[in-house]
């Protein structure tokens, strides 16, 4: 990549190095438009427009839609609603400890301190749902993965206690090494000059030596390096255009960088990543001619024109210009409309356009519109068909939980003040492809006792020759169920035989004493009369 490009600010300043990295990804910010274009315009417009201009207006809204439900099925499965999307557990080494204690006839609280303990980790948990809550994380995050699936590139921004912040390809830049890891991260940012403080504004003022003196609504560009130094901690350095406003020891452990740079697909070599539009651009812009196609066709057999045979009696003015029900001379053969014959022309150009939605529709999980157009649908095929979906994109789930997930949850704890690392406790990211596979674990156990409940279909005589337990070891086996984790134990199954007996003693002795109490009114009565 020619990095030679000149800017117009001295080298050695933020603008200059901000200017060279933002020249060289202009060929990904035209294809990140377009791709914006097929899907949602709004997410990233182009550079010259604002709120005035109208965005460009999209023929089919497969795009817009496709976008809309991957990007709330993402955030969902990385940051379920109900509950946290990350557990924190105590070490190997804190477990053996705790298992030696135990077995201390001396520390009969060891019980309890573990009790204690794993309620303090839950409660750290909660507290970082609730932290999420507080700074509206949600709606930011849900339009950082519409960023991610358009242009293939977010970034998120989390300031301690306030709102976090997404930047979209326009405003930052990112370097990376040869593995992927970040190394830099440059923000352009602007507001306006009269929110600066008075040293900054004098400062701004003494920098500028032309005949363009700074007024109060004058946009003053901010300028973010988050560079990683030899130690292994961020180094953050700010300008306002050209003034230093470095605040002294801004420095960040990787752990804990509240910015987290995010890409959906990241290739070797490369400092930025690729959408899953781009993966299906070929489909967007087949669909955008056909479309077009489909369009101008329908406006053509739509312009309906009347023609009249020269040699007829029949006056046109009049006929034009006469009521509705009224008498002309004339054949009625003598006027006719153009016949087009353009109709199986448009059948074949809508068929190719079901044709790509089906594709698109595929890799965005619209699940509704690659079910099949039958009377007899099953739950289960609409179900299997879901599965299918999710795991196609398991390997996305994967790398986001690496990137995303738990970067953001050790920020959430380093704001919450819970230092988990120094105790030896542990996070554990409890979403995303381990949720895809507890999931299929699930469907495994459904299918398992749906062929447990075959038995019952076969004829008695049978039934009672077949070893159910035998019979359960197999259809596990093929389920991959460890059907033996639901089975009793002997001791269970001893106790449960001992309770039933119990249960049974207590209900003869309550219908003899009710028999007794029967036979004694019987002869109180007698006694009587």
């Amino acid at each position: 990549m020619d990095t030679s490009t000149k800017t117009k600010f001295p080298e050695g300043t933020l603008a200059h190095r901000w200017d060279t990295l933002h020249n060289e990804k202009s060929s990904l910010l035209t294809r990140a438009e377009q791709y914006a274009k097929w899907t949602l315009p709004h997410v990233f417009p182009e550079d010259n427009q604002n709120d005035q201009t109208e965005l460009p207006k999209t023929v089919d809204s497969l795009g817009a839609r496709g976008v809309n439900h991957m990007a709330n099925r993402v955030i969902t499965t990385l940051f379920r609603p109900q509950g946290a999307f990350f557990r924190l557990h105590i070490g190997k080494d804190q477990e053996k400890q705790i298992g030696a204690m135990s077995q201390d006839p001396n520390r009969a609280d060891v019980g309890r301190l573990r009790a204690e303990l794993d309620g303090a980790l839950a409660d750290a948990e909660q507290e970082g749902v609730e932290y999420l809550d507080m700074v509206s994380y949600r709606p930011s995050a849900i339009n950082a993965a519409k960023l991610l699936l358009i242009t293939g590139n977010a970034l998120i921004y989390h300031p301690k206690g306030k709102p976090v912040q997404v930047y979209s390809l326009r405003n930052y830049c990112v370097v990376r090494d040869i593995s992927g890891n970040v190394i830099e991260i440059v923000i352009k940012e602007s507001k306006a000059f009269e929110t600066f403080s008075v040293p900054v504004q004098i400062k701004l003022r003494e920098t500028r030596n032309n005949d363009t003196p700074y007024e109060d609504r004058t946009d003053v560009c901010i300028y973010t390096q988050i560079k990683l130094n030899e130690d292994g901690k961020f180094e953050v350095k700010q300008a306002a255009d050209l003034v230093d406003i470095s605040k002294p020891d801004m420095t960040w452990p990787r752990e804990t960088l509240p910015w987290v740079p995010l890409t959906w697909n990241l290739v070797n070599g490369e400092d930025y990543g690729r959408g899953l539009v781009e993966d299906y651009a070929g489909a967007f812009h087949a669909l955008e001619i056909l479309n077009g196609a489909l369009l101008n066709m329908a406006a053509i057999m739509g312009d309906i024109k009347f023609f009249v045979n020269p040699a007829s009696v029949i006056d046109v003015q009049a006929l034009n210009e006469s009521e509705a029900g009224s008498y002309h001379s004339g054949k009625a053969e003598d006027v006719g409309t153009a016949q087009l014959n353009k109709q199986a022309d448009a059948q074949f150009i809508a068929s190719m356009i079901d044709r790509y939605e089906k594709q698109i529709a595929q890799g965005f999980l619209l699940n509704s519109a690659v079910t099949r157009d039958a009377e007899r649908v099953t739950a289960e095929e609409i179900r299997m068909q879901a599965q299918e979906l999710d795991t196609s994109n398991g390997g996305v789930y994967s790398r986001l939980a690496n990137q995303w997930q738990v970067p953001t949850a050790r920020i959430i704890l380093d704001h919450t003040k819970f230092p988990f690392e120094q105790f030896g406790i542990k996070l554990q990211i409890i979403t995303g492809m381990d949720s895809l596979s507890r999931m299929g674990e699930l469907d495994n156990l459904r299918m398992f006792i749906g062929d447990m409940a075959l038995l019952d279909g076969i004829p008695e005589d049978f039934r009672r020759a077949i070893n159910p337990i035998k019979y359960a070891a197999v259809v596990g086996k093929a389920r991959q169920v460890d059907y033996t984790q639901f089975l009793y134990t002997q001791a269970e199954m001893q106790q449960q035989q001992e309770q039933e007996m119990q249960r049974q003693n207590q209900l003869e002795q309550q219908k003899a004493a009710g028999t007794v109490a029967a036979e004694a009114g019987k002869a109180a009565v007698q006694q009587e009369n």
